[in-house]
């Protein structure tokens, strides 16, 4: 398989984005006195963050002294520092973000709470590793600004960076967390790190074995690093399918996921599937999925989204049979208009062209390494790409963007064993980002690694804050810390189990309490109500066939949403307590209904096809998980209310980036990371 004419081919970024937060809740902490613990030399109350201290560490660009040029150079890590709420009697924990190319310290807060089974004993530190946030952030802004090409991005990128490129590896940032514990003057530190932190853990721990108490790894990259061609990854598609389709929940959906997308897979070859989304402006348009677009999503918006979850196994037989809406919501172009110089593209290039084994040695030439990684990607037997691919494997691989990157002047590779340390490794069963197997092959490195697998959650198991995954997460914790023994996770349910196939037409729409197209719209109002509540929950704000909503989730303004074919609802919508008042028009009766959700049943009042309406109907499952579990989310205060465009996520990074020439167009509008 030649590689050229294959590299340009784009991958994917997914947003997890959490739409919920307390209009009137402000909660307010004063910074504890720090207990046995003196605050870090040169630490002060951080601005923005009630509890911490920010200071900064001064570590060298290159340690080994090797590069002149680089002599004396150095970078101000930027660090926050909580002091333990009792006494750091057990020394201090690190916490990690993903990336590479992600800041750790605006989750700070974040990582505060859920950590805080550990912080009683333990000084909590925070720090935007080197090339992130406020650690001197690489950029590299003429090859963004005028780069035309992947190929030109990269070649620019490197010469922007200079030598000092090749000294933001993982290792690097290994030793750095070394330079912070000295400063912070602690002996030994626990570390815990999510996705591409995980990776960096691993390295702290082989590096400095003396000075590691415990790891806590959460969504666990490989000891190896990411694979280049994501055999694991795809060997662990029909798992994480099954399990979201545990327990018999796709019963009445499908009998076999797999099976479904193995067809749709197939489909899409050559041309791609022939898809519709809806725009941000509500109008319904075409557009055509790659092999890779599936993929894609299942091993990002399928890992960090739980609707897009719940919504997948559906809309594959939605599309199977000829309804195309379903499966392009799920797979629409990503659009935003957040602004993002898309500075983490240089650190994730840097780092990850650094630290990932190709099949090339660094010093061949591009036609060398291209023939290289042409050989190794044929020797890789079809069967581990099955129902994809080989040019699949290549298309959401690093291949394309490091293929053009440098020879490294430096050995970035950690060869000393894992040390005999305590270990929790806690993973979704539903992660395909950063597979169970290769959690396995981690865990397994270290005699005393306990694993937590969390039924029915995604990629980063700490971040998931949907009952009742975040109880077994904070308990596992809990054990851990205590040195006591961890309990199963097995009670955990999903909270938004598996949809049934969304309506095609009015007349497939089941009647509700009244007959004739008077229930069918009934029906059909209630599913689209039901519909807005999950999009919101997930990130958007259009409607499955047409239209927008905006607002917050307290009050949701619903514009000419259309969920069955020719049934349009406006109006307002309350998702938090159910409770709205909308107009339908179109194909189905026409009126004006109140809607009141409840636990257990729904009341629906008001007129509709010219007479009087009063019923109550049950609560469907989905519904009845937000009537009772929302309200107690919202007072986590994690997350904005605000819908669609205007939220901010809280997912880590990918380590699979988009690659060619979408890569410089989404980095441009901001739409990495």
């Amino acid at each position: 398989m030649s590689l050229r004419g294959s590299i340009h081919v784009s991958g994917r970024r997914a947003r997890l984005i959490l739409a919920f937060f307390p209009a009137a809740v402000a909660v307010v902490l004063a910074i504890p006195a720090p207990a046995q613990a003196a605050v870090p030399v040169g630490f002060l109350p951080c601005p923005s963050v009630s509890g911490f201290y920010c200071g900064t560490v001064t570590v060298p660009i290159d340690r080994s002294g090797t590069v002149p040029v680089l002599v004396g150079k150095t970078i101000a890590l930027h660090v926050m520092w909580k002091p333990a709420t009792v006494a750091d009697t057990d020394g201090a924990l690190f916490a990690l973000a993903g990336g590479p190319g992600q800041a750790a310290t605006p989750f700070a807060a974040d990582f505060s709470l859920a950590l805080a089974p550990a912080l009683g004993t333990r000084d909590l530190v925070v720090f935007d590793q080197r090339g992130t946030g406020g650690s001197g952030p690489l950029d590299c802004p003429g090859a963004m600004s005028s780069a035309t090409s992947l190929q030109q991005f990269v070649e620019m990128c490197a010469v922007e960076l200079g030598p000092a490129r090749d000294f933001f590896s993982s290792k690097d940032s290994a030793e750095d967390i070394d330079a912070v514990r000295q400063a912070i003057g602690i002996d030994r530190v626990t570390i815990f790190g999510v996705s591409y932190g995980t990776y960096v853990a691993q390295l702290y721990s082989r590096l400095f074995p003396t000075h590691t108490a415990a790891l806590v790894l959460d969504s666990v990259v490989s000891s190896t690093g990411v694979d280049t061609f994501s055999r694991s990854n795809f060997a662990a598609v029909p798992k994480v399918l099954a399990a979201n389709c545990a327990r018999k929940l796709c019963q009445g959906i499908t009998a076999n996921p797999f099976a479904d997308l193995a067809r749709m897979a197939k489909r899409a070859g050559g041309s791609g599937i022939a898809l519709n989304y809806v725009d941000q402006t509500g109008t319904p348009r075409p557009f055509r999925a790659s092999e890779a677009d599936l993929f894609g999503f299942v091993v990002e918006t399928f890992s960090l989204d739980a609707v897009a979850r719940a919504r997948f196994p559906a809309a594959l037989r939605s599309a199977l049979a000829g309804d195309s809406y379903p499966l392009g919501r799920l797979l629409a172009p990503v659009t935003s208009s957040s602004s993002n110089s898309g500075a983490g593209m240089a650190l994730y290039t840097a780092t990850s062209c650094t630290d990932t084994r190709f099949p090339w040695s660094p010093s061949d030439t591009l036609s060398v390494r291209e023939a290289k990684a042409t050989t190794a990607l044929d020797a890789i037997p079809a069967s581990a790409y099955s129902p994809f691919t080989s040019a699949t494997g290549l298309a959401i691989s690093n291949i394309g963007l490091c293929i053009y990157w440098p020879a490294s002047s430096v050995d970035s590779s950690v060869t000393a064993p894992a040390p005999d340390i305590s270990v929790l490794v806690l993973d979704g069963l539903e992660d395909d980002l950063t597979p169970l197997s290769d959690a396995g092959a981690v865990a397994a490195l270290y005699p005393h690694a306990v694993r937590v697998n969390v039924p029915f959650t995604g990629h980063s198991a700490i971040s998931d804050v949907w009952p009742n995954a975040d109880t077994c997460v904070e308990s596992s914790l809990t054990h851990f810390f205590t040195n006591t023994s961890i309990p199963s996770c097995s009670f955990v349910t999903p909270f938004f189990r598996p949809v049934r196939v969304d309506p095609g037409s009015l007349a497939s729409v089941k009647p509700v309490r009244v007959k004739g197209i008077r229930g069918r719209t009934i029906g059909a109002v209630l599913g689209t109500l039901s519909d807005v509540t999950a999009t919101a929950l997930s990130g958007s704000d259009t409607g499955l066939r047409g239209g927008i909503f905006t607002g917050s989730l307290l009050k949701l303004r619903l514009r000419k949403l259309v969920y069955v074919p020719g049934v349009v609802v406006s109006g307002t919508y309350n998702a938090v307590t159910g409770i709205g008042t909308v107009t339908v028009t179109g194909v189905g009766s026409h009126g004006t209904l109140s809607v009141d959700r409840g636990k257990k049943y729904t009341t629906v009042t008001g007129r509709l096809g010219k007479k009087p309406l009063r019923i109550r109907v049950r609560t469907a499952a989905n519904d009845a998980k937000v009537e009772v579990q929302l309200p107690r989310l919202i007072g986590l205060n994690l997350v904005s209310t605000r819908v669609g465009r205007s939220s901010a996520s809280t997912a880590a990074p990918s380590s699979v980036p988009p690659n060619g020439l979408e890569t410089l167009a989404r980095l441009r509008s901001g739409l990495w990371g």
